[in-house]
């Protein structure tokens, strides 16, 4: 007869030879369950600390709004490396007046197609080590930018093939510019947007090097004019001077035979157009653009941006085309004068890395 195994038994496995193999079982059931309550118990722990300790580090940050504490949350050596980062834009004129509220934007470029220029880079070394140090000094950054919640500013990288750069973005500005020209930057964004949806492909780097080779590369250039705080005026004269040497460009002449004010414009030319055989009508036409442009040239030229001549001012100046003895023109050099003594405080400050990003994170 075959002994009843009962319910009691099973469980309980009370010393009946009969039930050895199921009490094994059972105990090796059991282990397994054990070791999976552990981890899941171990999993659960570290779980609630994890987002315990990310709750306390954002509430920290939080409540702490010292800029001074959230530095002191990256490591000496990356401080350093920040601080460096941030002088290097900072000694950039566009990157400062953005910074003090003087400019919509600012921007700091570099082209390693320019590099063969003199006009642009004296010395091209020098260039590159500073690409070098400035895509290091961003990558260091973008490991800590959560720290420093930006309001009333945007910074950001845009690159492209052969260049890249920062731009700093006044948001409340460069929306008053959008607004104003609204027309401008729909057509050069190619939709009918609002201004606040074109301003956020602005802050997206959506306007970068990407336009710089498109069919409205005029439009390109107005808008990034009054983003830089130019000056209408100015602008304009940019953009007419940009139409008549693209004019000249496109005729089939020796730019030998045109003023030397206006070879010196098409000299970044690598392989200007040129004719042995010039028809008369294209030398007629071409001798009235020369002298529209050297007309325009005689007026407007490269203004350095300040009427200081202080050789121990560690800030470069911003150059931009115009004409210096235009009303708005004087308001803009005179603005910038004015703050120069701000600027240069900042930069020899003690504390500059936390100065700037006290500067960059208000509201």
């Amino acid at each position: 007869m075959i002994p009843k195994i009962t319910t009691v038994g099973i469980v309980a496995g009370l010393g009946d030879p009969h039930n050895l193999s199921l009490k094994s079982s059972g105990e090796k059931t059991h282990s397994k369950y054990s070791s999976l309550c552990v981890k899941m118990k171990l999993f659960f722990s570290f779980f609630i600390l994890f987002i315990r300790f990310a709750s306390l580090n954002a509430q920290e940050i939080e409540e702490k709004t010292s800029v001074r504490h959230r530095i002191q949350l990256i490591p000496s050596e990356e401080q350093k490396i920040l601080e460096r980062f941030f002088l290097r834009l900072f000694y950039h004129g566009d990157f400062s007046y953005t910074l003090f509220g003087l400019k919509p934007m600012g921007s700091i470029d570099y082209n390693l197609e320019f590099i063969r220029f003199p006009q642009f880079y004296k010395e091209p070394e020098k260039h590159l080590f500073s690409m070098a140090l400035d895509e290091k000094g961003w990558r260091v950054w973008k490991r800590y930018r959560n720290l420093f919640p930006m309001e009333k500013y945007v910074f950001i990288k845009v690159k492209d093939y052969t260049c890249f750069g920062f731009l700093l973005i006044n948001k409340e500005k460069a929306f008053s510019v959008i607004e104003k020209n609204l027309l401008l930057f729909q057509a050069l964004a190619e939709e009918k947007a609002s201004a606040c949806t074109l301003l956020q492909m602005l802050c997206r780097g959506q306007f970068a090097y990407s336009h710089s080779n498109t069919p409205c590369l005029l439009t390109y250039f107005k808008a990034l004019g009054l983003l830089y705080g130019y000056g209408e005026e100015n602008v304009q004269t940019f953009i007419k001077r940009e139409q008549l040497l693209q004019m000249l460009r496109n005729l089939p002449i020796d730019i030998k035979t045109l003023p030397s004010e206006v070879i010196n414009c098409l000299g970044m030319e690598e392989n200007p157009k040129t004719s042995g055989k010039l028809q008369y009508k294209y030398f007629l036409e071409g001798d009235s653009l020369a002298s529209e442009l050297k007309n325009l040239l005689n007026k407007n030229y490269l203004i350095k941006g300040t009427k200081k001549d202080n050789p121990f001012l560690p800030i470069k100046r911003s150059l931009f085309f115009g004409n210096e003895e235009h009303p708005k023109t004087k308001d803009i050099i005179k603005s910038w004068d004015d703050i120069n003594s701000s600027i240069l405080k900042m930069y020899e400050s003690e504390n500059f890395l936390e100065t700037v990003l006290e500067r960059l994170t208000s509201s």
